[in-house]
């Protein structure tokens, strides 16, 4: 970094050393010879100029200054004398240029001043003796075109060079605030109509193009509502009304409109705007608000309020007028605030490039507005005098084909980014469709599964019925007769064998109940609570209700819409039935509760009660001699308890 300091500083002395140089006063101005034939007539090298101190001098007055020193030459290619800040600093200047007429017909030519924001205008014409041969009336911006010496947005003065004679032509300009640039060419009063026609017809082009892109992006942004082409629309109105305003097209097409502002303010507002469109742009276009230079957009957004800012100051004159010391702090503010903007869109795209953020974005956005804020910064350098004021900078001719290399590569960019935007979308579809149809394959997978499984389910279950219940019925049929036969017959033992004969029919019974619950267990899918419960509730009053002097309550509460498995309920089922068993073998209780809870996340509490006997076991453990606690307590783990718990009993 101070290596590159010790070889810019030296090389921007060097410039302006060699500015200085070329701009020392010649000690005697050159005359321009009108061409015979030719419709152009350059002043480049033939002008000078003086300040009007005192503010009141006149023709007479200046005129009789031609032999002094009062004049100094002009060296740039256009005439620029800096800002004004305002009334009071505003001094009128006048421009001298002589020409020499030597054909031997007189020739008009006009005098054209291709700027519109002028306070006064006014062409003096003198003869070698000082005697005036032509005044034009005074013109300026709040002259409406309609009234001036030619019906143009830019000022056309005529006069008259007679044959074989020089004369001196004396250019009073006065301005009260701004920059006073005063690009002024000589254009034979024959070829007038034509540059009309071509400028109107570039201009009709260069406006045209950047409002049918405008609505374009309209179009774009009403279509996929992507914030940047709002942004962009905004930037291109900037564009359009910095051409109007900077152009005089205001000045000629809509004369009154531009003093709903005060003074000039109006030429101030659309540059204002264009700049600041550019950031909010450039803060959509290079995003850096999620990025570890967020400050960046912080800063942004600071610089958008100081924006504002301007904007209110320049309307709020026309409610009450500043005083002297108020407008000069005000311009100077407004100076500073005017070009806050740019510094900033450089840092985003420095940030972006060197971050790599948005490299390829910010490379394109440097690309396209290279042009357009070198011509920008140019005239502000050649406004302080670093720089000569060359032609590209005070003509807006070139702003406007700067405009519109922008303007076709960042439609370019956006384009190009609303096709990626578009293959994006397109591609997520894509994969969102493919994974939809994955999703869909693995659902049809698992509903054939389920389908499977319940057609094999109700295949067992009608096996069951229609084959081992077929002959667990036979076999209890069969029984009960021998039973009731032996017990008629007068056998030895006869009783006994049909006592043993009864046990086996009721467990055989036993067999045919335990199935036809096994079938309707495994029948269905899925049971509701409330299902569950009312079948639960019919086997307790079918089995054990009044047996042997027990009753049996159930009571299921919490959630009653809740779905329970298939395998769930078979458990539930198996470990109620075991328990109730046990009961009535070994409690000789005469109440028993079963409790059934079932909360919305699917938690289940089963808990059975009794005023029974009650009985214990060693450690607390489940004694490998009772099987039937140790069925429980399997069934008990299929439904979620861990392994490594073991089922309490609790005695009454």
């Amino acid at each position: 970094m101070r290596r590159f300091r010790q070889l810019v500083v030296p090389f921007l002395s060097c410039c302006l050393l060699a500015f200085r140089l070329t701009a020392q006063p010649l000690s005697k101005q050159p005359v321009v010879v009108l061409p015979e034939h030719g419709d152009l007539a350059s002043l480049h090298g033939g002008l000078a100029y003086f300040r009007d101190s005192l503010r009141t001098r006149t023709i007479t007055d200046v005129a009789n200054l031609a032999t002094s020193s009062a004049f100094r030459p002009i060296t740039t290619p256009v005439p620029n004398f800096g800002y004004i800040t305002g009334v009071q600093a505003a001094r009128p200047v006048w421009l001298r240029f002589r020409l020499d007429n030597r054909t031997t017909i007189p020739q008009t030519w006009l005098a054209e001043i291709d700027f519109w924001s002028f306070d006064e205008l006014q062409l003096f014409v003198v003869d070698a003796h000082n005697q005036v041969l032509s005044t034009s009336p005074i013109i300026g911006w709040k002259t409406p075109a309609s009234k001036r010496l030619r019906h143009h947005r830019h000022y056309w003065f005529p006069f008259t060079v007679p044959a074989n004679r020089p004369v001196t032509a004396y250019l009073r300009m006065f301005k009260q605030r701004g920059t006073q640039i005063l690009p002024i060419s000589l254009v034979r009063e024959s070829a007038y109509e034509p540059a009309v026609q071509s400028g109107y017809l570039f201009w009709g082009g260069v406006l045209f193009t950047l409002t049918f892109v405008a609505v374009m992006s309209l179009i774009f942004f009403l279509t996929t509502l992507d914030r940047i082409y709002s942004k962009y629309i905004f930037c291109l109105l900037g564009l359009v009304g910095f051409f109007v305003i900077n152009d005089g097209f205001m000045n000629q097409f809509a004369f009154e409109e531009q003093f709903w502002l005060p003074r000039q303010n109006v030429y101030f507002l659309f540059p204002l705007i264009l700049f600041y469109s550019q950031l909010t742009f450039v803060r959509t276009f290079l995003s850096l608000r999620h990025t570890p230079s967020s400050r960046w957009h912080t800063i942004g957004t600071v610089v958008l309020w100081c924006g504002l800012f301007c904007l209110m100051g320049l309307t709020f004159e026309k409610i009450r007028p500043f005083t002297p010391t108020i407008e000069l702090i005000m311009v100077r503010l407004f100076s500073i605030f005017y070009w806050f903007p740019m510094p900033v869109i450089g840092a985003y795209i420095v940030v972006s490039i060197v971050r790599k953020y948005h490299v390829r974005e910010a490379w394109l956005y440097l690309i396209a507005v290279a042009p357009f804020y070198t011509l920008n910064l140019g005239q502000v350098f050649a406004n302080f005098g670093f720089i000569p004021t060359y032609e590209p900078v005070a003509n807006f001719a070139y702003y406007a084909i700067a405009a519109l290399f922008e303007v076709l590569v960042l439609t370019v960019g956006l384009a190009y980014r609303y096709k990626m935007d578009r293959d994006q979308t397109e591609r997520l579809i894509k994969e969102s469709t493919v994974q939809q149809q994955r999703t869909y394959q693995a659902e049809v997978q698992t509903l054939a599964l389920k389908n499977n499984l319940l057609i094999e389910k109700e295949r067992i279950a009608r096996d069951l019925h229609d084959n081992v219940g077929a002959h667990l019925a036979f076999i209890v049929t069969n029984l009960t007769q021998i039973s009731d036969q032996a017990e008629k017959q007068s056998v030895k033992d006869g009783k006994q064998w049909a006592s043993r004969l009864r046990n086996i029919v009721m467990h055989t019974r036993e067999a045919v109940k335990l199935l036809r619950e096994t079938i309707w267990a495994i029948h269905q899918e899925s049971f509701t609570v409330e299902e569950f419960g009312e079948r639960l509730d019919q086997y307790i009053n079918r089995y054990f209700h009044e047996t042997d002097g027990l009753h049996v309550d159930v009571l299921v509460t919490g959630s009653q819409t809740q779905r329970l498995s298939s395998t769930q309920v078979l458990n539930l089922f198996r470990i109620v039935q075991e328990a109730l068993t046990n009961v009535v073998k070994h409690a000789q209780a005469t109440t028993a509760i079963v409790q059934l809870e079932v909360s919305p996340s699917g938690h289940i509490t089963l808990r059975i009660h009794d005023n029974g006997l009650g009985f214990t076991w060693a450690n607390g453990t489940v004694s490998t001699q009772h099987y039937g606690m140790q069925n429980m307590q399997t069934r008990a783990q299929e439904l979620g308890v861990p392994s490594g718990s073991s089922l309490i009993m609790v005695q009454p």
